[in-house]
């Protein structure tokens, strides 16, 4: 049973007075408390934070911060307390896992077409991002690290997609290199998929479902591990 409590510091304060006596060869008592039979006074247990998924299994801090900024006109986070006083975080699963991904065909910054049926069976990671977003390009290395991992699997495509001009984007990339191909001109497919607030970070699964949908990212270990999950599906 979980119940909610608040925690607090009880603080007891104790006065203590010794009179002190000038008789010759009169000893004072030991104070109160000072022996060595005296009582430890045990410290306050000190309350723990714990989060949690929508199926209540443990997660990193990271992963719910994640978690909270999916969707971030939205808060799917809910607190209680245990029967300790200990804190507890659980967050929902973004809506939109689960769901059937858009498909769509588009074309690379390089002229390189990218097809629906290119993606049919295959695990997609997409980026979205514009020129001049901070957060976006805070991602950058850490996107090209993540797709660095997977760039010899043939059933991962990675995908990057912004609203700016092909043009824009290859000058962009001529300063600031990026793994994913690159798709322009998009303000469609920004659309297409329905999100506020940029970067968003979406893995769509070998069966055509969204498996992972993030806005920024902290816990690049989960983003990792669900691409890897994905790969290794039939």
């Amino acid at each position: 049973m979980r119940v909610q409590l608040s925690t607090g510091l009880l603080l007891v304060g104790m006065v203590l007075s010794a009179a002190s006596s000038s008789c010759a060869g009169q000893t004072a008592a030991p104070a109160a408390g000072k022996g060595p039979d005296a009582a430890a006074v045990p410290k306050p247990r000190v309350p723990k934070t714990f989060f949690r998924d929508w199926d209540g299994n443990l997660i990193s801090n990271n992963e719910f911060v994640d978690l909270r900024l999916a969707n971030p006109a939205k808060d799917p986070a809910t607190q209680g307390f245990t029967e300790d006083g200990d804190v507890e975080f659980k967050i929902a699963r973004p809506e939109q896992e689960g769901t059937e991904a858009p498909m769509f065909e588009a074309w690379t910054v390089d002229g390189k077409p990218v097809k629906a049926d290119d993606m049919k069976g295959k695990v997609v990671v997409l980026n979205f991002w514009f020129i001049g977003c901070p957060a976006c390009m805070g991602e950058r290395l850490d996107l090209n690290e993540l797709q660095a991992k997977f760039k010899d699997d043939p059933n991962a495509l990675f995908l990057m997609i912004a609203p700016d001009t092909a043009q824009a984007i290859r000058q962009y990339r001529a300063q600031y290199p990026m793994n994913y191909q690159l798709i322009g001109s998009a303000r469609s497919l920004v659309k297409l998929y329905n999100f506020e607030g940029f970067p968003k970070n979406i893995v769509i699964g070998k069966d055509g479902k969204i498996a992972y949908w993030r806005t920024t990212v902290h816990a690049w270990d989960k983003f990792e591990s669900v691409i890897k999950s994905e790969l290794a599906k039939n």
